[in-house]
């Protein structure tokens, strides 16, 4: 297990290992085999791709179905289910199966890579968190495969079904039929369906389903669920509603989105670009025909993301939960922030507001220098999609092949940020020693704010 050797720290681990497999993925998929004869993809091309896979983004320069084999498809489908799951967490289930006794720093970059900061049954969870993924993926692609076996024939029905399940429960939105995602699915409620939930359970969170699994194999109730999985459930359930209420309102009458479908299909469809704004990718209306504050809206889900300690990115649900009712109590001079007879500690508080700041000064630094290299994209397009690629959303208002090398490096930092930043703040907040300088305290100023 040579990169468990190397004396970094968890952060510095976790980021070796996901550019090792985005140069591993890259040279992978430029290879002839890979490579369709008429494929006209260069190594920048491939390298894009690569990226927006492993950061599990959705977003292309190329399309898959019109530029890689079989042979390139499966690595894509590995590189999607490693950048769901990270290189870590592989690395990790493979030496527990082996017996191999893992260090504490090993163990701690494994917590870090999922986001779980429990140790008790540590081992038990590794192991769920790989069944349930795959347990969950079959499933999806069997039914799946309800529509598109008989649509493709039975090899290529079956083989797109597990793309299409690998994708989205991995939140990444890549398929491998055409270059229109599911545009021409929006009416197909099998396919929308089973997809929009294999994108919730991914963006739920490891930890909420593992504490479900346990309390309800072991109690046979919900009762003493954790604080965090009610959080998580209650908050999906509130943005998923308003989304699609609000998404199914503003466009109802769009003849170019949604406007001249039956009822039925407005609501799948309004209901499927909230689902997908989480962090999916996945598109089933050209965003470049909805109306500017429909944007908005999408713009915001994507900022809000998923939960903790899933496939899903964007600020994260839960953090900004955190920092309105940190807001709040601020606002009504309450001396805690509390929700549901529960106190936010402090410490959690500070890593929210830190998280936000950060997140919200890439965006805007990232706006601003894709607006300086691609200055006659319109504005709002350039907020989409610099937005997708931050949260690793992977939707666009068909800019990203149009872009300039220069913008689309920017769009490859901001998806390799988007994955991995949070986690490297988090533990920059949390295992950075603080120097002798640090911890002195000067004489207390005010400062108007």
């Amino acid at each position: 297990m040579p990169i468990f050797r190397i004396k970094l720290t968890p952060t510095q681990r976790i980021i070796m290992s996901f550019l090792g497999v985005i140069l591993t993925g890259s040279l992978l998929l430029t290879l002839p085999i890979s490579q369709q004869a008429t494929s006209q993809a260069h190594y920048w091309d491939n390298l894009f791709t690569t990226v927006s896979m492993v950061c599990v983004t959705g977003l292309f320069t190329v399309p898959v179905a019109a530029t890689y084999t079989t042979f390139g498809q499966i690595i894509c489908m590995m590189l999607m289910q490693i950048g769901g799951l990270s290189l870590i967490s592989f690395i990790g289930l493979f030496s527990l199966q082996a017996r191999r006794k893992l260090s504490f720093i090993n163990i701690a970059t494994l917590q870090e890579s999922l986001s779980r900061d429990d140790t008790r049954n540590f081992k038990q969870f590794i192991f769920s968190v790989f069944q349930f993924t795959f347990a969950v993926e079959l499933l999806g692609a069997l039914l799946l495969s309800l529509h598109f076996v008989p649509k493709f024939g039975l090899a290529k029905g079956l083989f797109t079904s597990l793309f299409l399940a690998i994708s989205a429960f991995c939140n990444a939105g890549f398929d491998n039929m055409g270059a229109n995602s599911l545009i021409d699915y929006a009416t197909v409620p099998i396919v929308n369906l089973v997809i929009a939930a294999l994108i919730i359970m991914g963006g739920l969170g490891f930890s909420v389903w593992f504490d479900l699994q346990t309390h309800l194999t072991k109690q046979g109730h919900c009762r003493k669920l954790a604080f965090h999985t009610k959080v998580v459930v209650m908050l999906t359930a509130f943005i998923l509603f308003v989304g699609t209420t609000l998404s199914l309102l503003i466009e109802y009458n769009n003849p170019s989105t949604i406007g001249n479908l039956s009822f039925g299909h407005k609501v799948i469809t309004s209901f499927f670009q909230t689902v997908t704004m989480r962090t999916a990718g996945f598109a089933t209306i050209d965003y470049t025909k909805a109306h500017p504050v429909t944007l908005l809206l999408y713009i915001f889900q994507m900022f809000l993301g998923g939960a903790p300690g899933g496939t899903a990115g964007g600020l994260k649900i839960t953090t900004f939960l955190a920092l309105v009712l940190f807001a709040r109590s601020e606002i009504l001079g309450l001396t805690h922030t509390n929700f549901m007879g529960r106190t936010i500690d402090t410490v959690t508080i500070r890593k929210t507001v830190a998280l936000f700041s950060v997140f919200l000064m890439t965006f805007i630094l990232g706006l601003f220098a894709i607006s300086v290299t691609d200055p006659q994209k319109p504005l709002l397009f350039l907020m989409f999609e610099v937005m997708s690629a931050l949260a690793t959303v992977g939707v666009t208002a068909n800019l990203t092949p149009t872009l300039t090398h220069a913008s689309q490096f920017i769009i490859m930092a901001l998806m390799f940020f988007g994955r991995i930043g949070p986690m490297s703040i988090l533990m920059s907040i949390s295992n950075r020693k603080s120097s002798r300088e640090d911890n002195i305290q000067y004489a207390k100023s005010t400062m108007i704010v």
